[in-house]
């Protein structure tokens, strides 16, 4: 389960520190890609053809070095290389990375890959009405509820919530 995978929160969160974003934008759009498995080995997409935490395509398998096996580390580094290769800037939130994934670069928030065999909608369709439960799914894989934007711009995470009932 993605809560219990320290590796790839880790990975993630040094990511998104390299590349000046907010790690929960990068875990919410993984969630999402991953139909909250989080799993670097999920096949899916039209004809089963991506792989991935992104769900790479095949030229992007081949470029960023994304195989079956990889450990989350791994794999989080060819992310990472994606999102630097497609023009994600420090600052960017969670629009632009999305349509970075989906769409190839940020900004492309009416662009929609559903003839490609994604989801209906947009970027922005996604991002406002389907992603969620994915942000909270990331917030579990990171540890954290901290406000949107606020690990970009370096602030400490919040305390993670309590248990109900502590």
């Amino acid at each position: 389960m993605a809560s219990m995978n320290p590796e790839l929160a880790a990975a993630i969160i040094a990511s998104a520190k390299r590349l000046g974003v907010d790690p929960l934008h990068i875990a919410t759009t993984i969630s999402y890609e991953t139909g909250g498995k989080m799993d670097p080995n999920l096949w899916g997409g039209k004809n089963n053809n991506h792989l991935g935490y992104i769900q790479f395509g095949g030229p992007e398998r081949e470029k960023y070095g994304v195989r079956e096996g990889m450990t989350p580390t791994e794999q989080m580094g060819s992310v990472e290389a994606y999102l630097r290769d497609r023009g994600v800037k420090p600052g960017m939130g969670l629009m632009d990375i999305y349509s970075t994934v989906n769409a190839g670069r940020p900004g492309l928030y009416n662009k929609s890959d559903a003839a490609n065999g994604g989801a209906p909608g947009t970027v922005a369709d996604k991002v406002n009405t389907q992603m969620a439960g994915h942000m909270t799914r990331a917030e579990e894989l990171l540890g954290m509820r901290a406000p949107v934007g606020a690990l970009a711009t370096g602030a400490l995470p919040a305390a993670p919530a309590a248990a109900p009932g502590a």
